[in-house]
């Protein structure tokens, strides 16, 4: 297992310089290596998910190229309907059921989510999530 964990811990490292263009080289907050079925239900919707992006990260980072725009249509305060932009930073699907990642560089977090033919799933952070 120990070796697996090395494994995890080198892919996150590799996805967040490719992706983020962030060295992560010390120890990191969180890590989490195990069978996706082994996630808590409560954990289960914000593993899978997608991330609403609040900061840019680093400029012309490849992570930066793939991010969405979406714009929404939503009642202010005052009921006035006002449209909102918001950021959108999905999974990378590398191969269909056998690979998948998305790297967040989001408010001083970088957070690693991998997952492995849709049975092991891994999650990496640096700095408070």
């Amino acid at each position: 297992m120990e070796r697996v964990q090395h494994v995890m811990l080198k892919l996150a490292r590799g996805h967040a310089a490719f992706e983020l263009s962030q060295i992560c080289d010390e120890t990191p907050d969180h890590f989490w290596c195990g069978a996706l079925s082994s996630l808590p239900p409560e954990h289960q919707d914000t593993f899978h998910s997608a991330h609403v992006q609040e900061v840019l990260g680093e400029v012309g980072s490849r992570n930066q190229q793939r991010l969405m725009v979406i714009q929404m249509t939503m009642p202010s305060a005052s009921g006035e309907m006002k449209n909102v932009g918001m950021l959108f930073n999905d999974w990378v699907d590398v191969q269909d059921n056998n690979y998948r990642y998305i790297a967040i560089d989001d408010m001083g977090v970088i957070i690693i989510r991998i997952v492995i033919a849709e049975f092991y799933a891994c999650e990496v952070a640096w700095g408070e999530i």
